[in-house]
């Protein structure tokens, strides 16, 4: 992955500085260093091209005949299967999230528009995403992590802090930022990113991604066996060829154990609005999901979690 290319595009590491986050404000943003090494380190593909390829072409033929049933990336010695941790939202996804696709998070919109604290749930989301991922790869040499956006964003939202990535169970130097002056130098970063192969993750915030970015984005992370995350404005039209799709709106945090007066955990409203790999029997409806800072693992809020399984209202069917 050479930059030198993409004058306009900065590429850093995170490191620790600036001050404390705010305990349930997802204040994971804050000024980066700098380094390349990481990026450029290679650990090899999990798979062959030629067995990407053979298992693409299975999935297809057996979509085709109506039998296919999830297998999302292959599970080797080095990773374990991601999931959310959470029973009910995993039986959604037939089990776990595919390792070598694109998935997209959507904050919540509303009449009145979409305000930063939409955005920051979901990018908090996507972090904790980023959690469970990996810590589900046994290999130390998978741990980095590319987050890609472009400056507005930067600008507006600030940058990722080193301490609040730590509080969420992430290692800050395992992370490299590349910020650009347009979209589309972003999404080059982000695909670049994705064929070298050193990478646990890719993270890209955008406004939207476009069908034809989007389809490639799509075959790299499948061709390459390295999942991508999209953080897409909830105002526009949702990307297309992602094997996943995820609406997230903000949620009261839980009562703190301790101290009734300060926040407890963080909670999230969750809807899956698409997983092509298991399509949704019934109308995507709305999971209030808390997350642990002590297992690293979603759960249904404890509000809800009684009535996880209960029966749909009449009139309730597939969109």
């Amino acid at each position: 992955m050479d930059l030198s290319t993409r004058p306009r595009s900065k590429l850093s590491s995170v490191g620790l500085g600036g001050s404390c986050p705010n305990r349930n404000g997802d204040s994971l943003f804050a000024v980066p260093g700098a380094s390349l090494d990481d990026l450029r380190a290679s650990r090899g593909a999990d798979e062959s091209k030629a067995d990407v390829l053979q298992r693409l072409r299975a999935n297809i033929a057996m979509i085709e005949r109506g039998s296919f049933s999830p297998s999302p990336h292959p599970v080797t010695s080095s990773q374990s299967a991601w999931t959310l941790g959470e029973t009910e939202i995993d039986r959604l996804l037939g089990g776990a999230l595919d390792e070598g696709a694109l998935h997209e998070v959507k904050a919540e919109g509303h009449s009145t528009g979409v305000t930063a604290g939409d955005w920051v749930s979901a990018l908090g989301f996507a972090l904790r995403l980023g959690v469970r991922r990996l810590e589900g790869l046994e290999s130390a040499s998978s741990q980095s992590v590319l987050w890609c956006w472009t400056s507005q964003f930067a600008r507006e939202l600030g940058t990722p802090y080193g301490h609040g990535l730590a509080a969420l169970g992430l290692k800050p130097s395992a992370w490299l930022l590349a910020e650009t002056a347009r979209t589309s130098d972003a999404l080059w970063a982000m695909e670049e990113g994705l064929r070298s192969q050193s990478l646990a993750l890719v993270i890209g915030v955008l406004s939207e991604a476009e069908l034809t970015p989007a389809r490639r984005l799509s075959l790299v992370a499948a061709e390459h066996s390295t999942p991508c995350l999209l953080v897409t404005d909830p105002r526009l039209t949702p990307a297309g060829s992602t094997a996943t799709r995820w609406r997230v709106g903000r949620y009261a945090s839980a009562v703190h154990a301790y101290d009734t007066s300060a926040p407890g955990a963080v909670r999230y409203r969750v809807m899956l609005e698409r997983c092509r790999y298991r399509p949704l029997a019934d109308a995507p409806h709305p999971l209030e999901l808390e997350w642990s800072d002590e297992t690293h693992r979603f759960h249904m809020a404890a509000a809800v979690a009684d009535r996880a399984h209960a029966p749909r209202r009449a009139g309730t069917h597939a969109g």
